[in-house]
């Protein structure tokens, strides 16, 4: 609340009194505190106003009218105070005067008194460790404490050293606590600083100077203003020791306003376009600082406003009592830009009529309860304040009341012992409604005794009426208090009729089969009539059935052999009774086989729960007296028969799978006589079979509870595709105890197959294990699809794949892959791939053995010196010739590598030069021992 003046003034009042504005009354507010919140909160409050405890909110009429003033009257004094909260223009400065002694009544509810001394900025005339602190809109300057230190109990300000941050400057005024609650108030320019942390050896902080610049609102087409920034205290040297500095905070998008002209603390500006600028002025000297912030908001071109057209719908209505509804519509007014606000009020009604009308397009009215002429005057404004007004007239009539008319009904007569009769007086009628009702005893029968009930109802019960005539009175009363009367005569009469007489009939004798016997007791008879028949079975070996058991004739069914009493109950009139029986004896002269009934044959569609087998059709003329179920050889042997039912007529199976079922049914009477029925039961497999998914949680079953079952359920269908539902076949527990979950998915296309969805919660679960809530074992389908490579047979439990002869697992696929187990390699195949590896494997190392020993015998033989050695005689290189010729291929091998591959030869020549020495290189394949002097090469002659 920036603009909240920090003064609290007792014994003050506003100046215009009553007239200072609208007074509101805030509810459950007590004390100072809340209602100046209350008042920050509520951007139409001005001043704050208590009286004891009572909070009045003031929107002021103008700014002077709630200037405070001091009363000096007795009730006025301590019991008075008001806080100023905001002016109704930000820039309007309070002339307040006539103050006391301020320091008497700077205090809020619960805080002390403090001793405030006023100062002056421009004089250091405040205390040690003070510094003095500029008040905004007229109020006294205050000297407080610097910071990193706070005024003792002797109003010393001294050091103190603390963590959190000082108090805001003006707590010496309000609770600590308040403005802690003022953060989602809306800020102004005006600012409050922070006393910040510091030690006492921490160096002065910069004197403040307190700057203000008034923020303009402008309208187009005028795009020019000046802003102008005022410093306290001001800058009245010739050399102007302040300096400015103004920077644009905020603009419209695509603004293309210039700054003219910046001299000092003036900024021009202009081409403004439409929309709010916002700028800050720094003001610096030495040792000093201040700054603000200053808003030019342009306003767009004004328009040529139409005033609104009000309407109201519609114009003339006629209510008649006792309808007291009507309905006034002005949503049919118009206006070129919109209209703001509907205005209703009441220019002509009823005296006494005084109805609350709510500022609302439509206006329902439920109180035109007195006849007569009612105008209420519509009012709507525009955007642009401008009015219209129109008129619409309700017309309430009143209708005629007739007076009730009062019908007791007709005289009775009745007959003792009889003594109670209910009068009706439902057919009394009224124009506009019966509101009471009300029976009494005519005078002239006030000595005669009867009990009445229900006496403000149509319907009066009388009762111990004694024999005479009664006169009773019935008076009805309608809504406007008009009433009518009417009387019934009620005649008791000693009594005249006699018991009536019951006859049931003879005795009957019927032989089986025959299993039923017509009751009749027409031959009753009464002196005047008889109302009511009763027969009832008093005695027999069985229950039996008895119809139309309230009539003259019954027929009684169900009977077997034995002997049976039927009782007849007849009544009159006047509750007098009478009773009769008749013997039925049921005999068997020869006894007939039982006739068994299994129930037909069946077809069924699994999942099956229980296989239920109805026998209860077989029936005997006497009774069956034993029921046997067998199951016969070619039936299924799968599937348990449970709670005895085999010796029962209806046969309950559970377990059962798909195949057909064969059960027979033998039925036997007491005499022995039996009789047996077969019947065939086909159980066709689940049509979802293929689709059921098996989802085991690591929960014994046991612990399950209802909610985390639903949970799984939920976060399953999100895990799935939006469109797809889950359906639940069966919850088990595994062959560990574990919960399992058994369910399919069903899409608009049809079911989901069983593979896909395992391998899309598989995917989703293995990033994050924990969506469920719940951890999982196992996700597989009911049934293993798995086609082990076309070559293998799925085991159901282990889910492993046993193949055929000569193929085994994929072992990169199962242990590299998706890790299913495959038949996907021909064993065959594989002792081909291996030998073949294996032969390329040995190949590759021979060659390279032979390639490294190559060249290391290259590199041995290229190192060796040439050798020189004395050329042989002609004789003795031709025996030498011979003796290698004889010699076989290995020595002569051998030999070659073991002869010099450069000789230097001494010989005679013709020429006149003498070869003495000669260098020749062997050859390269070494399959032929070298002679010397057989191919000519490079020699040296002497």
């Amino acid at each position: 609340c920036p603009q909240l003046s920090d003064k609290i003034w007792i014994g003050y009042a506003p100046k215009g009194n009553k007239e200072a504005g609208t007074y509101t009354v805030a509810d459950k507010v007590t004390d100072l505190k809340s209602c100046v919140e209350e008042c920050c909160g509520d951007i139409h409050c001005n001043v704050i106003f208590m009286y004891n405890t009572t909070c009045y909110k003031i929107e002021c009429y103008s700014n002077e009218l709630c200037e405070p003033v001091e009363r000096l009257e007795p009730k006025f004094g301590n019991n008075v105070r008001m806080v100023i909260v905001r002016p109704i223009t930000p820039s309007y400065h309070w002339e307040l005067t006539d103050l006391n002694n301020d320091s008497d009544d700077l205090a809020m509810a619960g805080s002390d008194v403090e001793n405030v001394k006023t100062c002056d900025p421009s004089e250091d005339d405040c205390g040690i460790n003070e510094v003095c602190r500029i008040s905004s809109y007229g109020m006294p300057n205050v000297c407080e404490c610097r910071s990193g230190y706070k005024r003792n109990s002797d109003n010393v300000c001294e050091a103190f050293n603390g963590n959190s941050s000082g108090p805001q400057l003006i707590t010496h005024l309000l609770p600590n606590d308040y403005f802690s609650t003022q953060s989602s108030l809306p800020s102004f320019k005006t600012k409050i600083f922070n006393v910040g942390r510091g030690d006492v050896s921490s160096p002065s902080p910069p004197k403040k100077i307190l700057v203000e610049v008034i923020s303009k609102q402008i309208r187009l087409p005028d795009n020019e203003v000046e802003l102008i920034a005022s410093t306290i205290p001001a800058d009245l040297s010739e050399k102007k020791r302040y300096s400015y500095k103004w920077t644009p905070l905020t603009q419209p998008e695509g603004s293309s306003g210039t700054v003219s002209e910046t001299q000092g603390g003036t900024l021009k500006l202009s081409h403004l376009t439409e929309g709010l600028y916002t700028f800050k002025v720094i003001v610096s000297a030495p040792g000093e600082f201040g700054e603000t912030e200053a808003n030019v908001t342009v306003l767009p071109q004004k328009r040529e406003n139409e005033p609104p057209q009000a309407v109201v719908l519609p114009s003339h209505q006629i209510v008649k009592l006792p309808n007291s509804l009507a309905v006034l519509d002005a949503s049919s007014s118009k206006d070129d830009a919109g209209i703001t606000k509907f205005h209703w009020e009441l220019q002509q009604g009823p005296l006494g009529y005084q109805p609350n009308l709510s500022d609302t397009q439509t206006l329902q009215l439920k109180d035109l309860k007195k006849p007569g002429n009612y105008s209420f005057r519509m009012t709507v404004t525009d955007t642009d304040g401008a009015t219209n007004s129109t008129v619409a007239n309700i017309t309430v009539s009143q209708v005629p009341d007739y007076p009730p008319e009062a019908n007791a009904g007709s005289s009775i007569v009745i007959y003792l012992p009889k003594n109670n009769v209910t009068l009706n007086g439902s057919l009394s009628s009224d124009d506009k409604g019966i509101v009471s009702w009300e029976w009494t005893k005519s005078p002239s029968d006030s000595d005669k005794a009867v009990d009445m009930q229900n006496t403000h109802t149509p319907y009066v019960q009388l009762s111990h009426l004694e024999e005479g005539m009664y006169t009773f009175v019935l008076k009805v009363t309608d809504d406007s208090g008009q009433s009518s009367s009417s009387d019934v005569h009620v005649f008791v009469k000693p009594p005249t009729n006699k018991p009536p007489t019951a006859n049931a009939g003879s005795n009957v004798t019927i032989a089986l089969p025959q299993t039923w016997i017509l009751l009749n007791g027409s031959q009753s008879s009464d002196d005047i009539s008889i109302d009511k028949w009763n027969w009832e079975c008093v005695s027999g070996p069985r229950k039996v059935v008895i119809l139309n058991r309230n009539a003259s004739v019954a027929n009684a069914t169900g009977l077997t052999k034995g002997d049976y009493l039927f009782k007849l109950t007849v009544t009159d009139g006047d509750e007098n009774s009478a009773s009769d029986t008749v013997a039925v004896t049921v005999t068997q002269n020869k006894n007939q086989r039982p006739k068994a009934n299994a129930g037909g044959d069946q077809t069924l569609t699994l999942p099956v729960g229980v296989l239920i087998v109805n026998g209860s059709l077989s029936s005997d003329d006497l009774g069956i007296s034993r029921w046997q179920w067998t199951r016969e050889l070619t039936s299924l042997a799968m599937g348990t028969i449970i709670d005895h039912s085999d010796t029962s007529p209806v046969l309950m199976v559970t377990n059962v799978v798909a195949g057909k079922y064969e059960f027979r049914l033998r039925v036997t009477d007491d005499q022995g006589e039996w009789d047996e029925d077969k019947v065939s039961i086909i159980l066709k497999p689940d049509s979802e079979l293929m689709n059921l998914v098996e989802l085991t949680l690591n929960i014994d079953v046991g612990k399950l509870t209802q909610a985390q079952r639903d949970s799984v359920l939920l976060k399953l269908g999100m895990l799935l595709r939006d469109a797809s539902q889950l359906v639940v076949r069966d919850l088990r527990p595994d062959n560990s105890g574990r919960a399992k979950l058994v369910f399919y998915v069903t899409s608009p296309t049809g079911s989901v197959p069983g593979p896909q969805v395992v391998s899309t919660l598989k995917h989703k679960l293995a990033q994050d294990s924990f969506l469920l809530q719940m951890s999982v074992i196992d996700i597989r389908t009911t049934v293993c699809q798995n086609n082990c490579s076309g070559h293998g047979v799925c085991d159901q439990e282990t889910r492993v794949c046993y193949c055929e002869s000569f193929w085994m697992p994929d072992l990169i696929k199962k242990y590299m892959g998706d890790g299913e187990s495959n038949c996907g390699w021909s064993i065959l195949y594989v002792t081909i791939a291996l030998l073949s590896l294996t032969l390329i494997i040995g190949s590759a190392i021979w060659g390279l053995v032979c390639l490294f020993s190559r060249l290391c015998r290259w590199r041995h033989t290229s190192s060796d010196k040439t050798k020189y050695a004395l050329l042989e005689s002609t004789e003795q290189i031709r025996h030498e010739g011979k003796r290698k010729r004889f010699r076989k291929k290995s020595r002569a091998n051998h030999a070659q590598s073991q002869v010099p591959m450069d000789k230097v030869i001494l010989s005679d020549s013709d020429t006149d030069s003498d070869v003495l020495f000669e260098n020749r290189h062997g050859k390269s394949n070494g399959t032929k021992s070298s002679r010397n002097g057989y191919k000519s090469d490079r020699r040296i002659k002497t």
